[in-house]
């Protein structure tokens, strides 16, 4: 469909449209007569108008090579495929209904999670402390020293504990979300191209396909659309959760995530219909019996057989799908 254009030689053009078969006694050598109503078996098609229309009469042999078919609207399903995998684990501690156990992908992250959940840990210590030091010193049993010195280890808890959560942020890693992720659960951080953000909806239920189970799909929701572009990949982070309550899904292996909906009102084209020249896309549309329209279209990938009519093209125009070669080298004289 990408070829460049090339000239093809008159006799080979004429062979196509059966106009150089051998002539017997008057006659070719399939039998029909060169005279009267037969030699429109043989005639040659008009074209018009710089090469956008092509007009065969009909009963012409050139006809025979050509196949139309009719485009419909319909609903169709278009896969959005982006390359993920595991970053992150969450099960629940041994011997706790409610504490919670991360396991990432990254050591460093699994560091500073750790880093974080202690200063948090020595900040609630610290608080509680200066708590009991004011009671016992409004008491008249603390001193102001042990009530400063209480309230400087608040502070200084507080400093290191934002640290924490800084640099958690800074990997991609909210600490508000770690401190609410439900066990028994898995994160997958996809990237998807920049071209493809559009198709990601807030909360959409995605398709999980992994390497480790091949032919097998799972279930999964969209949580979190990462905020800026990579300049290389011109790609976004996008999280996923899926269900884990086994932990079969390990931090590190690779999946593939399906973004794709169903598109209601989709015009879908074969990709046999269009031929392209100098970077355009064409097709040829049935204007009458017998007389081809060649039109440019803006189309879209759908990563199959198929492509998305974006304009140009309307419900119930009849485009040829066979014979689209003869057609494009008597369009554009090749």
């Amino acid at each position: 469909m990408n070829t460049s254009p090339q000239q093809i030689p008159a006799l080979v053009l004429s062979i196509m449209l059966g106009l150089a078969a051998p002539v017997i006694n008057g006659c070719h050598s399939d039998g029909k007569s060169m005279d009267g109503p037969d030699s429109l078996y043989y005639s040659k098609p008009s074209v018009s108008e710089n090469g956008t229309i092509i007009t065969f009469p009909l009963g012409s042999i050139g006809l025979q090579q050509i196949k139309t078919t009719t485009l419909h609207k319909g609903t169709v399903l278009i896969p959005v495929i982006a390359p993920a995998r595991v970053v992150a684990s969450i099960a629940s501690t041994p011997g706790s209904a409610t504490d919670r156990l991360i396991l990432f992908e990254s050591p460093d992250v699994t560091s500073l999670y750790s880093q974080y959940r202690q200063n948090r840990t020595n900040l609630d210590r610290t608080k509680k402390n200066y708590t009991r030091a004011k009671e016992m010193y409004d008491n008249h049993g603390a001193t102001s020293k042990e009530l400063n010195e209480a309230e400087t280890d608040v502070a200084t808890a507080q400093a290191a504990f934002e640290e924490a959560q800084a640099k958690l942020r800074a990997t991609g890693y909210a600490p508000q979300e770690l401190d609410a992720a439900a066990s028994g659960n898995a994160w997958l951080m996809c990237d998807v191209p920049e071209s493809e953000l559009n198709e990601v909806q807030p909360g959409e239920e995605v398709d999980i396909m992994f390497s480790a189970f091949p032919g097998k799909k799972f279930t999964g929701h969209e949580v979190a659309i990462g905020d800026v572009v990579d300049p290389v990949t011109r790609s976004v982070k996008v999280r996923v959760t899926v269900p884990n309550p086994n932990r079969r899904f390990l931090p590190g292996m690779f999946a593939q995530v399906d973004f794709g909906d169903p598109k209601n009102g989709i015009i879908l084209l074969p990709s046999s219909a269009v031929v392209r020249v100098e970077e355009k896309d064409y097709v040829f549309v049935v204007s009458r019996p017998g007389q081809f329209q060649r039109r440019e279209v803006i189309l879209e990938n759908t990563n199959s057989d198929t492509l998305i009519v974006k304009s140009r093209l309307h419900d119930s125009d009849e485009v040829v799908v066979e014979g689209t070669m003869l057609l494009k080298g008597l369009s554009f004289g090749f």
